[in-house]
């Protein structure tokens, strides 16, 4: 059945029981799809009703999306959801082009039994609410929606009753830079620390004996204590250190805490995670280590940090890579920009240039991993994940 916007019809009547699948389908790069659980005010009661990439499951699982680049598939169990929620607001955003241009935007239910097309309703909104189902005296109901707001997410979150964290003030101007140092001698110098800037973006290492030995990357930030924002209640941030990676075969992967994909040290990839911290308090942070002794095997490898926890806001974190090789120089890049509407930052970029290793400050900010793999061309197959 073809619903109309604004249209309200019993689940029952259509044949779709509490069992059901929502499937939304999109044809614009960069759309973000989520789920909100509200309560009986239209408003985020528990963060853990929030399902979108990130969370991609509700705790007894009554809600459980699964996302592709083109289409994301919400399998719904009604009848376990916790009686304080009242009603799932079905969403699409996107942070520069208003969603109309995501033509073909269609929501199906259990196949054809319900579809709604969304984008022909729409105008200018950056953040839709396209379509929800919620409880009724008669049983569980659905209705076409199509509004938003032009505002994009941030407002799409204020209407939900949540807060985003204020943008921080601009730090001071810098002071005048000191008169410049007089040119090196020729002989090598051993720095002890070499710091990646936009004045000095990259350095190449080459090799001390038969190999660069234990490679550490390893990431420090400190958690903070986030505003309220997007999920509702105040929770400190959860910052991974986390790789893509390219072989000279082409085997192509990531390496981070979510998905459980730790890599591996003494085995291909030769590229291994040894923690998770959760909340920026341990004192040895994240540590990424990778064996030197097959780097000739390594053709590049990406290092991203991403907020898998808490509002973003980067300035906030103080977040600092450090990479350490024995015989070399410390090599760290400072996280000191940043977008508060981007979860993921691509940090470095480590490339095997003959032998020799160039490390290259990036320094950008995305949504997720997908577009900064994209980006740098590691293409790879996306699909939800989560560390529990």
């Amino acid at each position: 059945m073809q619903m109309q916007k604004g249209e309200k019809r019993g689940l029952a009547d259509l044949g779709i029981g509490s069992r059901c699948t929502v499937k939304v389908d999109f044809g614009l790069d960069g759309v973000d799809i989520a789920a909100f659980g509200l309560n009986g005010a239209k408003k985020i009661g528990d963060d853990r009703y929030v399902v979108l990439f990130s969370n991609p499951k509700t705790p007894e699982g009554a809600i459980e999306m699964m996302s592709t680049s083109d289409n994301a598939v919400f399998n719904l169990d009604l009848d376990r959801l916790p009686s304080s929620i009242d009603r799932i607001v079905f969403t699409a955003t996107h942070d520069n082009q208003p969603i109309s241009r995501a033509r073909p935007l269609i929501v199906t239910v259990d196949g054809n039994k319900a579809s709604f097309d969304v984008a022909s309703s729409l105008s200018n909104e950056k953040a839709v609410m396209m379509i929800e189902i919620y409880r009724h005296s008669s049983g569980w109901k659905i209705g076409a929606i199509a509004a938003g707001f032009a505002g994009g997410l941030a407002a799409l979150i204020t209407h939900f009753g949540g807060e985003v964290a204020d943008a921080p003030a601009p730090p001071p101007p810098p002071p005048p830079p000191p008169p410049p140092p007089p040119p090196p001698p020729s002989a090598p110098v051993n720095l002890r620390k070499i710091t990646l800037e936009k004045s000095n973006p990259s350095v190449s290492l080459t090799k001390k004996g038969d190999s660069f030995g234990e490679i550490v990357l390893n990431l420090n930030w400190n958690a903070g204590s986030a505003k309220r924002g997007f999920f509702g209640g105040s929770k400190a941030v959860d910052l991974d250190l986390g790789v893509l990676f390219e072989l000279q075969d082409g085997y192509r992967g990531v390496i981070q805490a979510l998905g459980n994909q730790f890599g591996g040290f003494h085995s291909e990839p030769w590229i291994e995670l040894s923690g998770d911290d959760r909340t920026g308090a341990v004192a040895a942070g994240e540590t990424i280590r990778i064996n030197g002794k097959y780097f000739d095997r390594i053709k590049r490898i990406a290092v991203f940090a991403l907020i898998y926890d808490g509002v973003p806001n980067w300035q906030q974190t103080d977040g600092i890579v450090r990479m350490n090789i024995p015989g070399q120089p410390e090599i760290e890049v400072q996280m000191n920009e940043g977008r508060n509407d981007r979860r993921l930052c691509g940090i470095a970029l480590i490339d095997n240039v003959g032998g020799q290793m160039k490390v290259t400050r990036h320094m950008q900010y995305y949504q997720n991993q997908k577009p900064f793999a994209d980006d740098i061309g590691i293409f790879l197959r996306w699909t939800a994940g989560s560390k529990d």
